[in-house]
């Protein structure tokens, strides 16, 4: 791999695991006692559906060559993807919205390293990944604003 790819795809690493640890920290502040709230979505598994999504986004982001590990990883990553879609909802219409985009996002990414192995370059497809991130971090703030209101 060319260092410039290689800075890039650590930075892009660096930020998905900041983004992760943000994320499980707004998660624990959400707190409501009422029925289907943000706080018993967290507490009953979204918050560990929302931490594997964010490290299978780094994992994607590293997803460099042409070897059966790398396909194998990407697969696991499918696999991830299609567990936190049969999780419950969000039960915050915009928090959702962003949450099945990164979902989405990360199949995109995780297919295309499944089915082109051979020609990656800098992790799978950088730009399918970065928008995976991208909406990651829109969905991790978006939690940051509902922890904040105490929602």
């Amino acid at each position: 791999m060319r260092l410039a790819q290689y800075r890039r795809s650590t930075r892009h690493g660096s930020v998905a695991a900041v983004l992760t640890v943000l994320l499980a920290a707004g998660l624990a502040a959400c707190s409501s006692d009422d029925g289907d709230t943000l706080k018993s979505w967290s507490e009953k598994g979204g918050k560990e559906q929302a931490r594997v999504i964010g490290q299978d986004i780094q994992v994607l982001l590293g997803a460099t060559g042409g070897s059966a590990e790398v396909a194998d990883r990407c697969r696991r990553v499918l696999d991830d993807v299609k567990a936190a879609k049969a999780y419950r909802a969000v039960p915050d219409q915009g928090a959702q919205s962003l949450w099945q985009e990164t979902l989405d996002r990360t199949q995109t990414a995780a297919t295309t390293c499944t089915q082109n192995t051979d020609t990656l370059t800098g992790g799978s497809k950088l730009g399918e990944v970065a928008e995976a991130q991208s909406s990651y971090h829109l969905f991790a703030q978006r939690i940051s604003v509902l922890a904040e209101s105490g929602s």
